[in-house]
């Protein structure tokens, strides 16, 4: 079975953490390598930490220089054909890892594969169901950098050697700026299953950090962004958004709150 490595990078979410740990491990993915960063923290996190050791391939906990760094150091410790990253306050959804392996196994062309996420609370709860749908390099540049959610996104171990690895320049959109460089130089592949979990509360970087997100937007519109695109483009993408929802009918039952086996 292919080899995935997940990486968690973590600075004082002693919270939230060890249910992250257990989204990722009590799956029983039979070979997992995963790996935790751990910014140095003092909240208990380490204690948390080393209850799962024995089933970590690694980890650490010192002062690092933030988010991207901290993936980036994981990153490169992957052994795994297959890599991704999952913060710790957000969770993967079950049988989500033997679903990404079963699609890697399914399209051999595809660089990145990410599939549908919900929003949930601090105490689990679904807010609402964030559907993805296929996309290119042009709607994440010109229209939706976030078009999909990093949780439950994962891609090929090589591409770092093509394309290099986290900027760490970016606190906010460094997983947009990735998909971006991604899906201009290789393959991204949508499945319509649920993944992962993104959490919503007071404290995260999306309710506390407004204008760096819209400075880090403005940046990746210089790099990506040959010209502006009209109010009647970007309905128009909007509109082809709605239509490729409901022309997939596992992504339309998604959207309509259908219950599977994987999905809360």
């Amino acid at each position: 079975m292919i080899k995935l490595t997940l990486v968690t990078p973590s600075f004082g979410q002693a919270r939230f953490l060890e249910r992250t740990i257990r989204s990722v491990l009590d799956q029983g993915y039979p070979n997992l390598e995963y790996v935790i960063v751990d910014g140095g923290s003092t909240d208990g996190s380490i204690e948390i930490i080393k209850r799962y050791a024995d089933r970590l391939a690694w980890w650490v906990s010192e002062k690092d220089h933030g988010q991207a760094a901290a993936i980036n150091k994981g990153l490169r410790r992957a052994t795994g054909q297959i890599v991704g990253w999952l913060n710790s306050d957000d969770t993967l959804a079950p049988h989500s890892l033997h679903t990404i392996a079963h699609a890697y196994e399914t399209y051999p062309n595809a660089d990145l594969i990410y599939g549908h996420t919900c929003l949930i609370d601090e105490n689990d709860r679904v807010l609402r169901r964030l559907c993805a749908v296929q996309t290119n390099a042009y709607e994440l540049a010109y229209f939706n950098s976030n078009i999909f959610s990093q949780p439950g996104t994962t891609w090929r171990r090589d591409l770092h050697d093509r394309l290099g690895y986290i900027d760490e320049s970016l606190h906010c959109r460094l997983d947009c700026d990735f998909w971006i460089r991604v899906a201009s130089a290789g393959v991204l592949k949508f499945v319509p299953k649920h993944l992962g979990n993104l959490r919503m509360y007071a404290q995260t970087k999306s309710s506390r950090l407004v204008d760096q997100f819209r400075q880090e937007d403005g940046v990746l519109a210089q790099r990506y962004r040959k010209r502006e695109i009209s109010a009647r483009e970007r309905v128009g993408l909007t509109i082809q958004r709605r239509l490729r929802i409901l022309a997939n009918p596992l992504t339309m039952a998604y959207w309509l709150g259908v219950r599977t086996r994987d999905t809360p």
